[in-house]
């Protein structure tokens, strides 16, 4: 195994359990290292750990074990799975569509694995990771002893052929769609579809948020309703009529099957396949407006020419939002931009009411839930951030 000196600067990030691993860590930052190698990092002659070289945009790699003791064998990765499984099996609900491994918050960056009732997918980020799916695979049916239907592989970093980024990686396909439920809310997954399942577990606290709001008479409207699962889960919690925004036409037809499924008639909700600002514009010449108000926006979105990237555009967003937010309404807003940190969301969300002659309140905060499990020592991976405002109480 290659040997490699980091900084000093380095080491203390790896003693300190920092995961990330980038060129300039590297005493020689010209030094070149092969994609999906294992190497040891040195400080002159004292081990500081294991790495998995994974080049994936400015990143080099992720630090694995800090004890040279545990090579990086399919043994090593076997344990890292069970201990993971393990410490979801005592605190969820195994029924419950869960993240059972949460890349570098569980020890391997650059993975995410999730449990869909006996069906598991694999996530890939980068190709260096990738290219130890062999091992990584053994292990991890060793871990579970086999007790699953099939494994399924999304494959997030850029491949030549199409059909490679989703693919049955082992044992039989699963039904299509694969109903899975959360609370009292079914949804309908397609494990084989492109690149993600169809219901993003992230954002499980707002659907959760909103299963314990009071919603019977209200209106919810649902932006950017593709994936986030809020349009079902309001609806079967009582709201009296949802409406849901979504920029594809693939979006609003996923929207309305989550509705169909759970035996509410879609005809009878609102869902629209629009751009978002187009639709509140809409919405303020209309004068409507609405009770609850969920903005899941995107980190990063393209539509036709318009760009939008949550870091600079949320405050804009927002400020066109407020107007069709009722009295005494809420307002949920939520992020997953890992770069876009908790002070700097909040300010962006203060911003949009500098001024207009509306005011909020606090009521919740949410982070990720406990199965994305994350690193004290890398702020970014605790990257959702969901804030939910009562307005003009």
């Amino acid at each position: 195994m290659q040997r490699v000196q980091i900084t000093g600067n380095s080491q203390r990030k790896v003693k300190d359990g920092y995961p990330l691993l980038v060129q300039d860590d590297l005493k020689d930052p010209s030094m070149k290292l092969t994609d999906g190698s294992f190497v040891a990092l040195m400080a002159s002659s004292q081990f500081m750990g294991y790495a998995l070289i994974a080049k994936h945009r400015w990143q080099l790699g992720w630090v694995l074990s800090l004890d040279e003791s545990e090579t990086p064998t399919t043994d090593y990765f076997r344990k890292l799975f069970k201990q993971a499984l393990v410490r979801r099996a005592t605190s969820m609900d195994p029924q419950l569509p869960q993240r059972v491994f949460n890349a570098d918050g569980d020890g391997l960056g650059g993975l995410a694995i999730d449990r869909y009732q006996d069906y598991y997918v694999f996530t890939w980020y980068a190709q260096g990771v990738y290219q130890q799916r062999e091992m990584i695979y053994a292990a991890f049916e060793a871990a579970t002893e086999h007790q699953f239907k099939g494994i399924y592989a999304k494959l997030r970093f850029n491949v030549e052929e199409a059909n490679l980024k989703s693919q049955l990686v082992t044992g039989e396909a699963a039904p299509e769609p694969l109903l899975v439920t959360e609370g009292a809310v079914t949804y309908p997954l397609h494990l084989a579809d492109d690149l993600t399942t169809g219901l993003l577990l992230d954002m499980r606290p707002i659907r959760e948020w909103l299963a314990g709001a009071e919603l019977q008479g209200k209106t919810v409207l649902n932006l950017f309703s593709q994936e986030n699962g809020v349009t079902a889960a309001a609806a079967v919690a009582g709201a009296a009529k949802t409406i849901s925004i979504e920029t594809s036409k693939k979006g609003a037809k996923e929207t309305a099957d989550q509705l169909a499924v759970n035996n509410i008639d879609p005809d009878k909700q609102e869902i629209r396949a629009i751009e978002v600002n187009s639709y509140l514009d809409y919405a303020q010449k209309h004068r409507l407006s609405y009770d609850v108000v969920v903005v899941t926006a995107p980190t990063f979105a393209r539509v036709k020419k318009q760009k939008f990237q949550v870091a600079t555009d949320l405050t804009d967003l927002l400020t066109a939002t407020l107007p069709v937010v009722r009295r005494d309404g809420q307002l949920v807003i939520a992020t997953t931009a890992n770069n876009f940190s908790m002070k700097k969301f909040k300010a962006a969300v203060t911003a949009a009411f500098v001024g207009s002659d509306r005011h909020f309140t606090l009521s919740e905060t949410f982070r990720l839930p406990a199965d994305f499990v994350t690193r004290k020592a890398y702020l970014a991976s605790n990257y959702l951030k969901v804030l939910v405002l009562t307005l003009d109480k």
